[in-house]
């Protein structure tokens, strides 16, 4: 069977706060989900299966391990990057309306930080011969995961230079070519004549991510150059304005 898998190279998850609310809740879109986060009697069911499953959804352990980000109304803006632990202790009140009251409050945008993968284990799925790296980073919020501006550069610093995990060719495949023709974009991902000039110009003595939980908006170093279509979007480690990318879909 022809099996491969991607990893985030980070402990740190992020998403829509909505992955707290049980699928069933969900189901119909965003006005179905905003009536039943408003009924009494969903809230009561929700906190049956939490009470069942002893763990909240998505396997997080406590309200404190969620932390909040991308609030924008201005009674509420001060609990960014509080964790929904903190919000629930003043309030006083029970954390499933605190969460449902959030989403609503919120039209339902609110993102989340996690724990992610466990650092005894990612080392394992970084070395695999048929996984490749890749993330969804999600650049909202004032504190996002630091897998948004630290994944690749933290594969080539720690990963590659200081723990030779696996070596620098195989590691820039894994993040370039693999994913690439996984995907289906055949002009992507390889330094070839006719291909897209996508390209990244970085020293592999230096280079290293600088994004940590706390401080996540902190961007990588040893990385001068930065090419899309070929044309420069870093330059001299300064971003220079352009945006040259555009929406890419598997094999056209």
């Amino acid at each position: 069977m022809d099996v491969t898998f991607d990893t985030y190279p980070s402990e740190w998850a992020s998403t829509r706060l909505l992955i707290m609310i049980p699928p069933w809740a969900q189901a119909g879109g965003p006005m179905p989900t905003k009536g039943r986060l408003s009924d009494t009697g969903v809230r009561n069911r929700i906190r049956r299966e939490l009470a069942d499953r002893g763990v909240l959804f998505a396997g997080k352990r406590a309200w404190d391990d969620v932390r909040l980000g991308a609030f924008r109304s201005p009674e509420l803006v001060r609990w960014e990057s509080h964790t929904l632990g903190e919000v629930i202790a003043e309030r006083g009140e029970d954390p499933v309306d605190v969460l449902c009251d959030l989403l609503l409050a919120e039209n339902l945008r609110l993102n989340q930080v996690t724990p992610g993968p466990w650092s005894e284990t990612l080392p394992h799925f970084i070395r695999h011969p048929v996984g490749m790296i890749g993330t969804d980073s999600t650049f909202v919020a004032d504190r996002p995961s630091p897998r948004t501006y630290g994944s690749f550069p933290r594969v080539l610093g720690q990963f590659v230079r200081e723990e030779a995990l696996l070596g620098l060719e195989e590691a820039v495949r894994s993040m370039t070519s693999s994913p690439a023709a996984r995907l289906g974009l055949p002009d992507r991902g390889l330094v070839r004549d006719g291909l897209a000039a996508d390209l990244v110009i970085f020293n592999p003595e230096t280079v290293r991510s600088t994004a940590t939980y706390e401080e996540p908006r902190s961007y990588p170093i040893g990385i001068e150059w930065v090419m899309v279509n070929g044309k420069p979007v870093v330059a001299n480690g300064a971003h220079t304005g352009a945006r040259p990318g555009r929406t890419l879909r598997g094999g056209r």
